[in-house]
């Protein structure tokens, strides 16, 4: 809470992104109405799906995903050698600058998260409505 600015930042590049996409959400569900309804009805077996309602599930999951994947720490490559499988965890958590890092890409893989929530809820809502 030292930056509030930032903060506030964030959460209008949060906003404007997922207020992007549900607009390309639209002009394209308009657009192109017939061919998404076909891809869904291909991909979830059923044609009773929403065009919206799975596009936004689609992108929500994608995004709340690569999110989980930032902050699990899973979106880098790890060496280990067979003689001390433990040695590169052991360099690693001794690091200030890997601490720091690691801080930061928890904090975007949460952020990430939170973004694409709406988008699950919209797509649910949808679906229900």
């Amino acid at each position: 809470m030292k930056n509030l600015t930032g903060w506030k930042r964030i959460i209008a590049i949060m906003v404007f992104f997922n207020v992007l996409i549900f607009v390309i959400d639209l002009i394209a569900t308009f657009l192109y109405g017939t061919q998404i309804r076909l891809a869904a009805a291909w991909l979830f077996g059923s044609d009773n799906k929403t065009t919206l309602s799975s596009l936004l599930f689609i992108e929500g999951a994608f995004i709340i995903g690569t999110g989980a994947l930032l902050a699990g720490g899973f979106a880098e490559g790890r060496i280990h050698s067979s003689k001390a499988p433990s040695a590169p965890y052991v360099t690693e958590k001794l690091s200030k600058e890997r601490a720091e890092f690691r801080e930061a890409q928890i904090s975007t893989g949460l952020l990430l998260m939170l973004t694409g929530l709406p988008f699950i809820i919209l797509s649910i809502i949808s679906a229900v409505a």
